[in-house]
């Protein structure tokens, strides 16, 4: 019974988004990071052309006003844990789960191709989110708006602290690293 209710939930929220494509559903399933940061890669990669390989994902426990961030000449990618799992909480859609993160990593993928202004990446992660996934797909409007617009509980659970560690995740970008298993 979960499962169904699980889907028709993702059904509305791509539905709520206006698109029905490939893409839109391919993340809508997609499962783990590395299979949500692969459609984020080819997004920008065919929205501006550029690629960039080799980036690790690191699980952090971040000030809650920061979503994520990229050092810029490093090879890695900082998402706040404590949001993602606040996201987790907040919802048991894996179709908005997947929003946010994508959301999270393009904008962050775009500061590691070296866009360095947060209203450009801002505005770059709307653009490639609707030509991608859609024009009116959650993921853009994500991108621009507070994320207590999406997840209301957010500024109930923003106080939630993890541990104080950071954790690699292993399995990310393995299309770029197909000699590390």
């Amino acid at each position: 019974m979960s499962a169904l209710n699980n889907h028709l939930r993702n059904r509305r929220v791509m539905q709520r988004s206006g698109t029905s494509n490939e893409n839109a559903r391919r993340l809508a399933s997609a499962v783990g990071f590395d299979q949500v940061f692969e459609l984020v890669k080819r997004a920008a990669e065919d929205s501006l052309g550029l690629h960039r390989a080799g980036l690790t994902l690191v699980l952090g426990d971040l000030s809650n006003d920061i979503g994520a961030y990229h050092q810029m000449s490093s090879n890695s990618i900082v998402v706040n844990r404590n949001i993602m799992k606040i996201v987790w909480k907040s919802t048991r859609s894996r179709a908005k789960r997947n929003a946010y993160t994508y959301m999270i990593l393009l904008h962050e993928y775009l500061h590691s191709l070296g866009f360095e202004d947060e209203g450009q990446v801002r505005g770059l992660s709307k653009k490639i989110s609707d030509k991608f996934l859609g024009p009116g797909h959650i993921v853009g409007e994500m991108a621009t708006k507070p994320l207590d617009e999406f997840f209301p509980a957010f500024p109930q659970l923003a106080g939630f602290r993890d541990k104080g560690q950071y954790e690699t995740i292993h399995r990310f970008d393995s299309s770029s690293t197909p000699y590390i298993r």
